[in-house]
């Protein structure tokens, strides 16, 4: 679960209830594309995004949602943190032993995806 990614593409049908925790909204559910996505936690920047009813791509890195595109506009946050958390792994576990800085990929990973996250027409 700690390396998943994924473009999930579709109607969003629903967002099931949840809870806030700051600026971060936990939703029971998200329904989007015939697929029910469970327990996943998204930005209210970008929930502010995503309209029931309207067909959009979604990308999910583990079980949070960093971008949505909708149309024509893409909205993503969270790649300068998932950077920070890098930085901060590789010096925390780095001076430790040195192969465990190379855990630190998971976040530069995911913060290229949010990136290249663009607005591209199909």
């Amino acid at each position: 679960m700690m390396w998943s990614q994924a473009i999930v593409k579709g109607e969003l049908t629903r967002i099931g209830e949840g809870s806030w925790s700051g600026d971060t909204f936990k939703a029971s559910a998200i329904e989007i594309g015939g697929q029910s996505i469970q327990g996943v936690r998204v930005a209210r920047c970008l929930l502010d995004c995503m309209e029931t009813g309207k067909e959009m791509e979604l990308l999910i890195c583990s079980a949070h949602i960093y971008g949505v595109r909708v149309d024509g506009k893409t909205c993503k946050e969270g790649a300068l943190r998932q950077l920070g958390w890098a930085l901060l792994v590789a010096v925390a576990l780095g001076w430790l032993f040195l192969p465990l800085a190379l855990a630190s990929l998971m976040f530069v990973r995911r913060a290229y995806a949010i990136y290249m996250f663009q607005g591209n027409a199909d």
